[in-house]
């Protein structure tokens, strides 16, 4: 078998797929270096440590979601629904992807509560995130009412996700999905009663 070219982006894409399985504290540069096929001096070549290597990797993850799943939310040739629909669509593909996955829920809050810079990072992936989700609901709704759900919903998908890993069932996300897609259908009800629903 030919031996795989070694470059930044194999560098990430193993680094991901090590942060998420093992957790970033238990992930040594030895442990990158080999899954790469590099000796551990030479992953130094590339990046200068491991909390380099964590900052771009979460930036990496952050500019797919902007460019593959949040960009969903802004196109307007599409309507409401399916601009939701189809941002879930290619989030839960992410997601349910057993190598990489999402790094930004229990990894990202692991090492944003261990390593200051990373908090930074990963709060600009979930004030996108929001965003994206509010947007979409500000078709239907008045703002503070969007606010609402989009905190709400982006708060169930990361918890649905974390079910779904512990107890090894993807139905917790699906189900999850499945109601903040129904929230956008009640668009109708009143403010008042939307708000009852929502406390």
């Amino acid at each position: 078998m030919p031996k795989q070219k070694v470059d930044e982006q194999l560098i990430i894409i193993e680094s991901l797929k090590l942060f998420r399985k093992q957790s970033y504290y238990h992930t040594s540069m030895a442990d990158i270096a080999a899954a790469c096929g590099l000796q551990k001096g030479s992953l130094y070549h590339y990046f200068p440590s491991k909390e380099d290597l964590m900052k771009k990797v979460i930036r990496t993850v952050h500019e797919y979601f902007k460019s593959k799943v949040f960009a969903f939310a802004y196109d307007k040739s599409l309507t409401p629904n399916d601009r939701l629909e189809k941002l879930f669509d290619a989030a839960e593909e992410i997601f349910l992807n057993e190598e990489t996955g999402s790094l930004m829920g229990n990894v990202g809050v692991e090492s944003a509560l261990m390593v200051p810079e990373f908090a930074e990072l990963v709060r600009h992936f979930f004030t996108d995130f929001f965003h994206a989700i509010k947007t979409i609901y500000l078709d239907k709704y008045p703002e503070d009412i969007a606010d609402e759900l989009a905190e709400r919903s982006v708060a169930e998908i990361e918890g649905s996700l974390m079910f779904s890993r512990v107890f090894n069932d993807h139905s917790y996300l699906k189900n999850t999905i499945k109601r903040v897609l129904n929230r956008l259908e009640k668009s109708n009800v009143t403010k008042r009663v939307e708000m009852e629903k929502i406390n």
